[in-house]
């Protein structure tokens, strides 16, 4: 069973997706504001700190104009750390705990703050260095004094408001994706309505209604405008597809039933008396007529759909491309008989042979439902013209007559199967009315197309056009002309 997959639950994932990844990133761009603010202002209280104890160190009043460090007065943090240090290395206060060696010693090369852990707790720690003089009054300026103070001060109040900061603006951040989800699912289904309008307006088309009626709302929508003109189209083309399969069944079924009731129908007269034998070889005849015929139109039924599939004509068959001059030749010697009976002349004239895409059958079967038809359709004494004209990478195949021509409410429907304009197409002149519909099927399997449309003068004129695959020149002239 296939999962079910919803547009809005997918549109709404994504949404939410990109704007969690936005507020993490915006998220952990404020901590690390908030922690550089809090240390800056950490590092300046550090600095008057350490200034506040260089300011406390003062003359020890001795002989060896030594200074001590004097907390009268001054009030540090309880958990602050310091040490001050003379040039002499000694020790003029320290807190309680000290400050260990070992980050006394990291300290020395460094001169901006860092962060040191003591006891196991964070400090931000640096060192600064003063000068005091004492007895600046003397003769000689005093006596100068190398002071290095190194304070420090508990960072995790800094952690814990940055700690504090992150869960504000996550907690902020999950209330507000949640708030935007139940928006979001309510702006979707509420945006996505005229889709499921849609769907059911489409639901509602069956093989016995085909009307399709698009909302207001859709066909009003830029956005779905251009699916409901798809559908529109779509249907029109389904709607006549299904009216050419049905006419073309209804037709279908009433050659084959004319075939077999004409059979039957003389097969009833010969056995409604005792006849002699010559009337018997005679009826017989006609019946193996009637049954010729209905062979003849199955197996055009049949060559109809083998084309519409696109299949060669056998199975063994692996040449798909043959020159058309030479189908059309061939095509010519064929009908030479029929034409000398109506006394028709038939011209042709080509230059070149250009292979097209089509199997030698398939081509010289189109060849000659064309000249065929403009047999049928030319009366005595007339001239029907062939030929064969290459321009670039397309050939182009006319046939002429100059016969009444085709009414114009017939032209639409010339390539339908069984579809017969006049009397020259009726049962009397043995035409199934499939050789325009196979003939268009073969030009499309190809790649090509064919037009049947009227003369100025008089006649018809078919076209067909195909794409070249490449031109065989013949031997010993470059046209050919033949009268029959």
């Amino acid at each position: 069973m296939s999962k079910r997959r919803s547009l809005t639950r997918r549109l709404t994932v994504t949404v939410l997706l990109l704007e969690l990844i936005a507020a993490a990133v915006l998220i952990a761009a404020s901590a690390a504001y908030e922690w550089r603010m809090h240390l800056g202002s950490l590092d300046v209280m550090l600095r008057g700190r350490a200034d506040a104890l260089l300011g406390a160190v003062g003359d020890a009043e001795d002989q060896g104009d030594n200074v001590l460090l004097d907390m009268t007065g001054l009030t540090l943090p309880e958990k602050d750390i310091y040490e001050v240090q003379d040039e002499k290395g000694r020790i003029l206060g320290q807190s309680k705990p000290a400050i260990p060696a070992s980050v006394l010693e990291r300290l020395r090369h460094k001169t901006d703050p860092t962060i040191e852990k003591i006891d196991g707790h964070p400090y931000r720690i640096l060192r600064s260095s003063g000068v005091r003089v004492v007895d600046p009054g003397d003769a000689d300026g005093g006596v100068r004094h190398e002071i290095t103070i190194v304070y420090g001060a508990r960072i995790s109040h800094i952690r814990h408001e940055v700690f504090e900061t992150v869960r504000f603006y996550g907690l902020t951040t999950l209330f507000l994706l949640a708030l935007t989800a139940v928006v979001m699912v309510w702006l979707l289904r509420r945006g996505l309505a005229p889709l499921r309008q849609l769907a059911i307006a489409a639901g509602k088309i069956s093989a016995n209604g085909w009307s399709f009626q698009a909302p207001p709302a859709i066909a009003e929508t830029e956005e779905l405008r251009p699916l409901v003109q798809a559908i529109d189209s779509s249907l029109a083309r389904l709607q006549r597809a299904f009216d050419q399969q049905r006419r073309f069944t209804s037709d279908a079924a009433h050659e084959l039933k004319t075939d077999v009731a004409i059979a039957k129908s003389s097969l009833q007269l010969l056995a409604m008396r005792t006849r002699t034998a010559e009337e018997y070889r005679s009826g017989l005849e006609l019946c193996l007529d009637d049954c010729t015929r209905l062979e003849r139109t199955v197996g055009e039924m049949l060559t109809l759909a083998r084309v519409e599939r696109g299949e060669a004509p056998s199975p063994s068959a692996e040449q798909v491309c043959c020159g058309l001059r030479e189908c059309l030749e061939k095509s010519v010697r064929q009908m030479a008989s029929f034409a000398e009976l109506k006394s028709i002349r038939v011209e042709l004239r080509s230059g070149a042979n250009p292979i097209v895409g089509i199997d030698e059958r398939d081509c010289t079967l189109l060849c000659s439902n064309l000249l065929l038809n403009a047999l049928q359709h030319s009366p005595a004494n007339s001239v029907v013209k062939a030929a064969v004209e290459v321009s670039g990478n397309e050939v182009a195949m006319t046939v002429e007559d100059d016969g009444e021509g085709v009414p114009d409410a017939d032209l639409p429907y010339l390539f339908e199967p069984f579809y017969r304009s006049d009397a020259s197409r009726a049962r009397a002149s043995g035409g199934t009315g499939l050789g325009l519909a196979i003939s268009k099927a073969i030009c499309e399997g190809a790649g090509g197309s064919i037009t049947v449309g009227n003369l100025p003068d008089c006649g018809a004129k078919a076209m067909v056009r195909l794409p070249v695959i490449h031109i065989s020149h013949p031997a010993p002239s470059a046209t050919l002309k033949a009268s029959l």
